[in-house]
């Protein structure tokens, strides 16, 4: 799914969600998923363009400790495409919610101890939904699923040749995918978005076939 006005992230939890909470691990998660802030939207008039602007210089990620607090955060950003991110005992009760009411929440993940509490859950929405209980395996998932999300996004601008868009999309989803090695375990690297996005051996990648359009056009 291409990203459309823009991306948030709300991760309801009763102890991360709290104002001033786990301040370092908020960061961590922040920092790593910047460049989805920097995703040209998709195009639109340009007053709506001037206004996506402004607020993809803000952080995409909002915290809440109660369900009703996460469902305000889903209705004042009904505008944008939502990821949520939640605790397995919250998240039992409020994805079904969710999923019935507000369709511009696409994916869901379940961030606790013990996802062996929520098999159930885990087959039930399968096609929406994966678990973990580990920071950085949660964190490594999001950066690439996001970084997906982007290159479809710069696969539609190619399709209307809005090459210079369809060229940043694939730099920031280059970014997010080093990110992602970076920080997993070496057994867990994957190669496979930026041989799409680099090329790889005879096959050539989007950024080059980007770019030789750009310069067909220019000719």
């Amino acid at each position: 799914m291409a990203l459309a006005n823009g991306v948030r992230f709300i991760w309801l939890d009763t102890h991360i969600g709290r104002d001033g909470e786990y301040q370092e691990f908020k960061r961590r998660f922040q920092n790593t998923l910047e460049e989805t802030a920097a995703v040209p939207p998709v195009p639109q008039d340009p007053i709506n363009a001037l206004i996506l602007a402004l607020e993809l210089n803000g952080a995409p990620f909002l915290f809440a400790h109660e369900a009703a607090q996460a469902v305000k955060l889903i209705k004042d950003h009904h505008d944008k495409q939502i990821i949520f991110i939640t605790s397995g005992s919250l998240g039992q009760h409020i994805i079904p919610n969710i999923l019935a009411s507000y369709p511009y929440v696409y994916r869901f993940y379940i961030f606790c101890n013990y996802i062996e509490n929520y098999t159930e859950l885990g087959i039930e929405y399968s096609s929406c939904l994966q678990m973990f209980n580990h920071e950085t395996d949660l964190l490594v998932r999001l950066t690439r699923d996001i970084s997906k999300d982007i290159i479809k996004q710069g696969e539609i601008y190619m399709n209307i040749y809005d090459l210079g868009n369809a060229l940043k999309c694939f730099e920031h989803a280059v970014t997010l995918n080093v990110k992602a090695n970076q920080i997993c375990l070496p057994e867990d690297i994957s190669w496979d978005s930026l041989r799409k996005l680099n090329g790889h051996g005879n096959s050539i990648g989007l950024i080059q076939q980007a770019r030789d359009m750009q310069n067909q056009e220019q000719q």
